[in-house]
């Protein structure tokens, strides 16, 4: 329970990730030039519902977006085209955790991204993120992590361009 707590400081920051396949299988632009821009999202954990605005910007070869959820809590999610991939690697902090994830599979409307969160405390683990994208303007995603017992979804997002 305590780590679904701390992961969801960092979902919010996560879920920015999922915005980069928004655009679909109909459009020619790269999932960062679609990303760009302005995002809010409506996500439930557990009993949970969370608000967040998303914005993303590029810089060089970065896609940079900041969120921030309805309760102030504010995260830098940072993803890198190594010129070979793009998304190659992603990096989320929060004020008290980190998440490095890996684009491990994408197709024309969906990316799947798998890495581990590091937590302050000591604690963490397996994480996994999952987006569908729905046009070009609209994505849903969610967010699992392995607990020890196998794969545990703790965060839903549903998010569309503003």
């Amino acid at each position: 329970m305590l780590f679904g707590m701390q992961l969801r400081s960092l979902l919010p920051l996560l879920a920015a990730g999922l915005l980069f396949g928004a655009a679909g299988p109909a459009t020619a632009a790269s999932p960062a030039e679609t990303l760009v821009g302005k995002w809010t999202c409506q996500a439930k954990e557990g009993e949970s519902e969370i608000s967040m605005t998303l914005n993303y910007r590029l810089s060089n070869r970065w896609l940079i977006g900041e969120i921030v959820e309805d309760n102030g809590a504010a995260l830098l999610d940072i993803w890198l085209d190594d010129g070979e991939a793009a998304f190659a690697l992603r990096r989320v902090i929060s004020y008290d955790a980190t998440v490095e994830m890996a684009l491990a599979e994408k197709t024309a409307d969906r990316l799947t991204l798998s890495g581990e969160m590091r937590h302050k405390l000591g604690n963490g683990g397996p994480v996994r993120e999952e987006i569908r994208f729905v046009g070009r303007d609209r994505f849903d995603a969610l967010w699992e992590a392995d607990l020890g017992d196998g794969w545990v979804p703790i965060l839903k997002r549903r998010c569309k361009r503003t």
